[in-house]
């Protein structure tokens, strides 16, 4: 034996010590493959992430056995090598035998005995039973199911085996206030729910919220949390970390993974792209095993159907779904009514779409950048929108003359005026028909709930065409404070919307409101201005007010204002695509019908799909 290496946990990191008789050759190529950017020549000690030394547990293993070096665990360090190991058994076990699921009077019997008080409906106790016969579950149940009851008696049955003594939620800004509100109304002793890192009581509250764009700033003080005590990590809209490694917010997650005691995932759009988006999620479940999980036929570009199901079948005995519907609501009354352009708004968007094939023309290898490309489809969908949109581009303080993609319009130009003076000179045609709804909406006391990706669009329909019906308005410039009694707050806007009988509509941006927030008691008709190319999106949107607690006898009505000839009607189409694939893998075709009509988001990034969409758009 040619030395010996020790190895210890201390939370988050492992500690790698040689010995002095270790093979050099050996500690060198420790250093290179498993902590590339802390190993310097001569050191006695390696510091790796935990996540990096259970990745690299094989490859490790393999090179001792080949130097002939012996190697010794501390206790912490043999225990998580312990609990991958129990882990990767039971996802093999899981896919050889198939679903399982606890008793339900068992399970209903542990939370009676429990601080939880909610009456739990048959799906959500069915959901709960898959969820506590596995050690992680993901919850792919449609928005509007209640997820965030049947994760909190997950928690609760977890607390009461011994397992966990508290929990973590990652979670948008706007779903806060559920997490909030449903702990006192699920638990008869309702554990303090705080923000992370918020308030003086924060730092010892049972329930800990933090959103994901502050993981990476707050990652250190965050993984000292979770390591205080046993902790439950449950990531909310969990598709937000899809990109994996590859973003900061997947990166976090994936990190967060080895310090969780249990793991739970909630979403209900899991793939709103492309199958791939499970990888990630997969891999915060059953870290590192995504590959011998998901079949790679699936994950190919354009997989075909028969992957696709046989993605779903793979997947089954990993997630609990409840399906819309077995919720039992009736079917929301979807409406799109195609709108032709006003005249001066036609002028403007062919003069638009004749300057962007024209540019795509001159620079074919921009086919490949997709960022900049998203934004010659935000141009489209401003102009389809409303024209006025576009004079921030034509006013902007730097030039772009030799940049691309180039500015919507030639500054000099006369159609450019009509940009800049577009407010003087009509209404978009769409605005007319929007105002209208809402006032015909008003007069007959229904509340009117108003899509728009465009913060422009909202403010401006606030002041102006909108503003006799009070509005509320929603967006990412709106902040989510602590103290929700704050005015200025989006929790302030949203109570405003519910409870003041003269706020009629409530004006917000998908980006910002598409999750966490229940409007279906107090509003009932919805109209989307304009949509992006994420189905996923608008799945979420739709059911703000399209859930379980809906009033019976009532009707939800859903209107999609379309501008005739525009890229309105492509993204139609693609979005179609797109919730059709999320269906067959979920098995659940009601997700086609809601699809239908609906966009996915492309924002400032477009899928190769989505670009043959935009170029066939501007060379009609």
């Amino acid at each position: 034996m040619s030395g010996e290496l020790h190895v210890e946990r201390a939370g988050s990191r492992i500690h790698v010590h040689r010995g002095a008789d270790t093979d050099e050759a050996l500690w060198r190529s420790l250093g290179r493959n498993i902590s590339p950017e802390d190993y310097e020549q001569g050191v006695d000690e390696l510091v790796v992430p935990l996540e990096r030394f259970l990745a690299s547990r094989n490859w490790l293993s393999a090179s001792l056995t080949r130097y002939g070096c012996g190697v010794t665990f501390s206790d912490a360090a043999t225990n998580a090598l312990e609990i991958a190991g129990a882990e990767r058994r039971e996802v093999v076990e899981l896919l050889r035998s198939g679903t399982r699921s606890l008793d339900a009077s068992l399970v209903l019997e542990m939370l009676d005995s429990s601080r939880f008080r909610r009456r739990l409906m048959p799906f959500q106790t069915r959901d709960l039973c898959h969820l506590l016969a596995l050690s992680h579950g993901a919850n792919y149940s449609v928005p509007g199911a209640g997820k965030t009851s049947v994760a909190y008696a997950t928690y609760e049955c977890e607390r009461m085996r011994g397992r966990v003594e508290q929990l973590l939620v990652v979670a948008p800004l706007s779903a806060f206030e559920a997490w909030a509100t449903e702990a006192t109304d699920c638990f008869a002793d309702p554990p303090q729910v705080a923000r992370f890192g918020e308030g003086g009581s924060a730092h010892g509250a049972e329930v800990q919220l933090i959103n994901y764009q502050r993981l990476a700033s707050r990652y250190t003080q965050l993984a000292e949390w979770v390591n205080r005590r046993r902790t439950h990590v449950i990531l909310d809209e969990a598709h937000r970390m899809k990109r994996g490694r590859n973003g900061e917010w997947g990166a976090r997650c994936l990190d967060l993974a080895h310090l969780a005691v249990r793991r739970d995932a909630l979403t209900g759009t899991p793939a709103p792209q492309h199958p791939r988006d499970f990888i990630a999620l997969t891999d915060f479940l059953w870290p590192h095993q995504s590959g011998s999980i998901l079949p790679r036929e699936a994950l190919r570009p354009d997989p075909a159907p028969g992957a696709m199901a046989a993605l779903s079948r793979r997947l089954r005995p990993l997630f609990a779904r409840t399906t819309k519907g077995e919720l039992g609501l009736p079917d929301p009354l979807i409406r799109v009514e195609q709108i032709p352009m006003a005249p001066v708004q036609a002028e403007i968007y062919e003069a638009l779409r004749s300057r962007m094939r024209n540019a795509v023309r001159a620079s074919p290898r921009e086919r490949a950048q997709f960022g900049q490309l998203g934004e010659v489809f935000m141009y489209m969908l401003q102009a389809a929108s409303n024209p006025g949109l576009l004079s921030v581009a034509l006013t902007q303080a730097q030039p772009r003359a030799s940049s691309w993609p180039p500015l919507p319009l030639d500054p000099d130009s006369t159609i450019a005026s009509r940009v800049l003076e577009y407010s003087s000179l009509e209404i978009s045609a769409k605005v007319q028909r929007l105002s209208a709804i809402v006032a015909e909406n008003a007069a007959q006391g229904r509340k009117t709930l108003v899509w728009s990706n465009f913060v422009r669009n909202l403010d401006n329909l606030a002041a102006a065409e909108l503003a006799p019906h009070q509005p509320a308005v929603v967006h990412g410039g709106v902040p989510s404070l602590s103290d929700e009694t704050d005015p200025r707050s989006r929790e302030a806007a949203i109570r405003r919307f519910r409870d003041d009988p003269g706020c009629m509509v409530l004006l917000a941006n998908p980006a910002a409101m598409s999750e966490g927030i229940s409007l279906h008691r107090d509003c009932h008709d919805a109209v989307y201005l304009d949509r992006t190319f994420n189905a996923g999106q608008y799945l979420q949107s739709i059911d703000r007010i399209h859930r379980i607690g809906l009033p019976p006898n009532t009707d939800t009505r859903i209107t999609i204002l379309e501008s005739v000839g525009t890229i309105d009607e492509g993204v139609s189409q693609r979005v179609a695509q797109k919730a059709e694939r999320l269906s067959v893998m979920l098995t659940d075709p009601a997700l086609v019908t809601m699809a239908l009509p609906d966009e996915e988001l492309a924002g400032d990034e477009l899928d190769p799909d989505d670009l043959d969409v935009l170029f066939a758009h501007l060379q009609r």
